[in-house]
C-alpha cells in the first residue's frame, strides 16, 4: 500500500494530483494548523501576464491554533461573485473554459460552513473531471490524538496500512526515517519536475493551480500529470 499524505489546498497546483495518481490511498492532512496567507485558502491563477489569487475569505481573527478541519467560511462576505468574475476574466476566453466553468461553479452555489468542505468538493470535482480515482480520506477520520510532526505522519501510515510512504520534499527535513524502517514503511519523496503545457500569455508559468492547466488543455490536462520518478531514501 502507498500512501500519500497532504493538507487539502484549495485549487491545488498540478503536482498535487500527480501526488495521488502515484499512490494507492491518499490522506488530507485536515488535522493540523491552518496556516494563515498559504494555499488552504487560495491559490494562484494567470490572467494574460499577471498572476492573480483567488482567496476564500475565512475566520481567523483571533484562531491562531485552529485546525484546517475547524476552519469557517466568512459568509458576511458576498465572496462567491467575485471570486467567479476573477476566474472568468481570466479564462474566460479559453478553449476550454466551459469545462472550468462546469467544474467548479456547482460548487460555489452550494452553501458550505467549513473551508474542508468547500475544498474537498472541488477537489472530488477535479478529479471526476481528470479520471482520478484514488481512494481517499480525512486524516481527522483516523484516532491519532495529540500527535505531531513524523509521529503523526507515522501514526497515519501505520493505521493505512502503508508499506510505502510518498512524502513532499520538505518530508527530509523532520521525518525520522529510522522509525518508519522500523515499522516497515519504505519512504519515497516526491520530487515532482513541473513540465510546461501550452499556456495563453507569455511566458509560460509553473506552480500554479491545476485550473490554469484545464483552462488551456481540457481533457489531455491528465497527460500532463504524469508519473515522474521519485527518489528513495
Amino acid at each position: 500500500m502507498n500512501v500519500a499524505i497532504q493538507q487539502p489546498e484549495h485549487i491545488p497546483w498540478v503536482g498535487f494530483f500527480n501526488k495521488m495518481v502515484q499512490c494507492d490511498f491518499f490522506v488530507y492532512l485536515d488535522n493540523v494548523q491552518f496556516k494563515k496567507r498559504y494555499f488552504e485558502n487560495r491559490n494562484k491563477i494567470k490572467d494574460n501576464e499577471k498572476i492573480i489569487w483567488l482567496t476564500v475569505p475565512v475566520l481567523s481573527k483571533g484562531l491562531y491554533t485552529q485546525k484546517i478541519c475547524d476552519v469557517e467560511l466568512d459568509n458576511s462576505q458576498v465572496w462567491t461573485k467575485k471570486y467567479k468574475g476573477r476566474l472568468e476574466h481570466a479564462y474566460g476566453k479559453h478553449p476550454f473554459w466551459g469545462d472550468l466553468k462546469s467544474i467548479i461553479y456547482p460548487a460555489l452555489d452550494k452553501s458550505f460552513n467549513k473551508l474542508i468542505d468547500l475544498n474537498l468538493i472541488l477537489i472530488n470535482n477535479i478529479c471526476s473531471y481528470l479520471e482520478i480515482s484514488t481512494t481517499t480520506t480525512l486524516a481527522s477520520e483516523i484516532s491519532c490524538e495529540n500527535l505531531k510532526g513524523s509521529d503523526l505522519i507515522l501514526e497515519i501510515c501505520n493505521k493505512s496500512k502503508a508499506k510505502v510512504y510518498t512524502s513532499g520534499p520538505d518530508g527530509r527535513n523532520y521525518l525520522e526515517s529510522d522509525k518508519f524502517i522500523k515499522n516497515g514503511i519504505d519512504i519515497i519523496y516526491h520530487d515532482f519536475e513541473h513540465t510546461d503545457y501550452p499556456q495563453k500569455g507569455e511566458p509560460f508559468t509553473s506552480h500554479l493551480s491545476v485550473l490554469d492547466l484545464i483552462a488551456n488543455c481540457g481533457g489531455k490536462s491528465i497527460e500532463f500529470i504524469n508519473a515522474r520518478p521519485n527518489k528513495r531514501l
